[in-house]
């Protein structure tokens, strides 16, 4: 028997298991939570229980599993004398789930063919379906040069502390070659750079009667609420007849309602704290909300980063965090710029921001990826895709980040969603087809199969 033909039948065998393995992971918010930081659980207990789960259902299928602090855990297998190992790099760490949900965001429900929860594609429906593609190598006793391992990281949508964790103080090497199941068919090559910052600036004397402004979850979610607090009467007012289906909040609050989406795609949503400070600026006459009006143009332009490249496409920035802190205005952007750029983007958003009043208070960055078609593991993981679905589509970039990025340039960002699904990562009502995590289960066990017997 082929490996492909011991993995179909370990699908068909399999599906009932493969569906609540997952469920199981879903049902625990991994949202990272400082208040629960302990001993093991740095990013909070329910990220590790989500890192504890996975890695026992490694264990028992046979596999070496190892937890790293909590921080991030790996699954390995294969011919202990092989000096290297190919990679499968997930996350189960998730974004907070908001508000629209038809279902919990945690109950993880089969309805109409669809699993439906936070995580589903972003990022444990693709990591789930990695895990039984090589629950499926290891049972089938198929030959590798090379050994797999599947590493599971706690912290990707925050600041990566995980992976930085991995191949810095847990001194774990890279491997050979490496893909995440983190983005989209056929495969993503090119990475935007990115970079993270939180910048401040005073509020007015004409925002005096302003005592709070809340807005957002994560620097990479474009923000579906915002929140304005004063005693101000008049002004809440003037709020109620510019946002007449907003919500008065009995403590002196106005909130608005925008359309979340994902930061790496801020034009796919309506950022609310764009909206809410375009009305105070008219209601108070403060040039604060203003430059923060200017801020979350998309294309970076209240900035001064605007641009674009022939591979990756322009530039884009998030604003996904807003607060008034001590009497300051601090925001979190979030920006994605082209791959042939070099890092002197960086310290041009510093100086346009400081002419505009703003104060650099903290930043993180991520240099961009960028790996030729003609190298792998693009050459192997193409063919994979393209003998599974029979689709010639040429690879592809994107703004979004991927652990890709920490391993280049031997890893690219490999599926999971094909041309034509819903994309609803980081938006209410996450899910995935049951066909379609089924079909990354089987693409996924033949990758881990072809690039565990690359020769070069």
């Amino acid at each position: 028997m082929s490996f492909i033909e011991f993995l179909d039948s370990y699908i068909t065998a399999n599906k009932d298991v493969a569906i609540a393995s997952l469920q199981g992971c879903l049902r625990i918010p991994s949202v990272k939570d400082d208040a629960t930081v302990a001993p093991g659980a740095p990013f909070g207990k329910a990220c590790a229980d989500a890192l504890t789960y996975t890695l026992d259902m490694c264990s028992a299928a046979g596999m070496n599993s190892v937890n790293l602090d909590g921080y991030v855990g790996y699954a390995e297998f294969g011919p202990e004398d092989a000096e290297e190992h190919v990679a499968l790099l997930g996350h189960l760490d998730v974004v907070p789930p908001g508000d629209g949900w038809t279902d919990g965001p945690w109950d993880a429900v089969v309805r109409d063919g669809r699993i439906w929860s936070r995580g589903t594609q972003d990022d444990k429906g693709p990591t789930f379906a990695g895990v039984h593609g090589a629950i499926a190598l290891l049972q089938s006793g198929a030959e590798l040069r090379h050994r797999v391992r599947l590493i599971f990281g706690c912290d990707e949508e925050s600041s990566w502390q995980c992976m930085e964790h991995y191949f810095g103080a847990a001194g774990q090497p890279m491997p050979k070659l490496a893909f995440t199941p983190d983005a989209g068919f056929p495969l993503y090559h090119a990475e935007k750079g990115s970079f993270t910052a939180t910048v401040s600036r005073p509020l007015g004397v004409k925002s005096g009667a302003i005592s709070g402004f809340t807005s957002g979850l994560r620097p990479n979610m474009v923000p579906d609420k915002a929140t304005v607090t004063s005693t101000d009467e008049s002004l809440i007012s003037q709020l109620v007849a510019v946002f007449p289906d907003g919500v008065k909040i009995t403590s002196g609050g106005f909130q608005v309602t925008g359309v979340s989406a994902h930061g790496g795609a801020p034009h796919g949503g309506v950022n609310a704290a764009m909206l809410l400070a375009r009305a105070l600026a008219e209601a108070t006459g403060d040039s604060t909300w203003v430059t923060l009006v200017d801020l979350c143009d998309c294309d970076g332009r209240g900035a001064g980063i605007d641009g674009s490249d022939d591979l990756t496409g322009p530039l884009t920035l998030n604003v996904g965090v807003v607060n008034i802190v001590n009497g300051q205005l601090e925001v979190v952007i979030n920006v994605r710029y082209p791959a042939t750029w070099d890092d002197s983007v960086l310290q041009r958003c510093w100086d346009n921001l400081a002419d505009r009043g703003w104060t650099l208070n903290h930043f993180d960055h991520t240099a961009p990826l960028h790996v030729p078609v003609d190298q792998e593991p693009v050459k192997t993981l193409l063919s994979v895709y393209r003998d599974h679905t029979g689709d010639m589509s040429a690879p592809k970039t994107m703004g979004g980040r991927t652990y890709a990025t920490s391993v280049q340039p031997v890893g690219v960002a490999f599926g999971a969603a094909m041309a034509g699904d819903p994309e609803v990562a980081h938006r209410p009502d996450e899910n995935i087809s049951i066909e379609r995590y089924l079909q990354c289960i089987r693409i996924y066990g033949d990758a881990l199969y072809r690039l565990a017997n690359v020769d070069a």
